[in-house]
């Protein structure tokens, strides 16, 4: 009914084990600083836990996997934040007294705060009751990137649970499966430009939005290679939707660069590859670890201020980038 990812299977089968066994923690905190899958992991998990023959991902057919199918399941409520993009403590009381009435199914009760760390201070509190003191047969996910924006006390009452990660070939087959029709070397671009994550890279193509990001890319290497310069190239880069795009961009490149000096890619092709080749080729190690700091830097910048003229900025960054050494 929930179908996870296959690099997810092996993690969620031992947390079954442990759900069959009655020693499955009261709570957890998944840590999903990547975004990658953290929802449909923890939808997985929830339907195996309510499923009436406690089938990884549900069995589809009993009423309890047929409640949850159609979106109507009593026993599994998911909090979000509202509309000020904070979890209130109104949202938490509701959520204490839903977690001590009697499971109407009869079997669990699942309570997922996506994501946990949008709870402003007074709801932490409030959750922290509900830790120290859980109700039988209730499950408590807590899906974040930033766990480290939780409370140690929050933190400390959870089990955390870092999520599976595919490997590269893994992801990417992943993404073929999912394209069939796609073009091998676009398949290719699109997952490397996202950091070889493959459900962003799926997300991407979904957005329409890979011709602006290979464009993007191509300015970059024009610019590396001194075809273009630095006004030039900031304007073609410039983003007033997602201003830190081209610093990501160029992160992920430098990134990629380092460890191609250090363990060679075969049989990669593409727009984002002849980015990483140009700065694996021609920048040194210590180089590229001093660009991809000055990215870094940028993109928090460019994400933290609404006032910043993203051309303006672009420009000043492409000037003052040494040549490599």
């Amino acid at each position: 009914m929930n179908d996870p990812y296959s690099w997810q299977v092996p993690q969620l089968e031992q947390l079954r084990h442990h759900l069959l066994k009655q020693d499955l923690a009261h709570a957890y905190l998944i840590d999903d600083p990547a975004g990658e899958g953290s929802q449909g992991f923890v939808r997985a998990l929830a339907s195996t836990i309510l499923c009436e023959q406690t089938q990884l991902g549900g069995c589809s057919s009993c009423s309890s996997c047929q409640l949850q199918s159609a979106g109507s399941h009593s026993d599994l409520l998911w909090v979000m934040p509202e509309d000020s993009k904070q979890i209130k403590i109104e949202q938490i009381r509701s959520v204490i007294e839903w977690s001590h009435q009697t499971p109407q199914q009869g079997r669990a009760k699942v309570l997922v705060l996506d994501p946990a760390d949008r709870m402003n201070v007074y709801a932490t509190n409030s959750l922290l009751k509900l830790l120290e003191e859980p109700a039988p047969n209730t499950y408590l996910f807590l899906i974040s990137t930033s766990p480290a924006r939780l409370l140690p006390t929050i933190r400390s009452r959870c089990q955390r649970l870092n999520l599976s990660t595919p490997t590269d070939e893994e992801g990417l087959r992943w993404l073929r499966e999912t394209r069939p029709d796609a073009d091998p070397e676009l398949l290719q671009d699109v997952y490397a430009i996202t950091g070889y994550k493959p459900i962003s890279a799926q997300a991407l193509f979904d957005s329409e939005q890979v011709a602006q990001r290979l464009a993007m890319v191509a300015a970059l290497t024009e610019w590396l290679k001194g075809y273009c310069g630095p006004i030039e190239t900031a304007k073609k880069l410039a983003a007033k939707e997602m201003p830190s795009l081209p610093y990501e961009l160029l992160y992920r490149a430098a990134a990629s660069a380092q460890r191609q000096q250090v363990l060679p890619q075969a049989n990669r092709r593409g727009v984002f590859q002849a980015l990483i080749d140009e700065l694996a080729g021609r920048w040194s190690t210590k180089a590229l670890s001093r660009l991809a700091e000055a990215c870094g830097k940028a993109r928090s910048l460019s994400g933290a201020s609404n006032n910043l003229n993203a051309e303006l900025s672009l420009e000043h960054f492409l000037m003052t980038q040494k040549e490599p050494v």
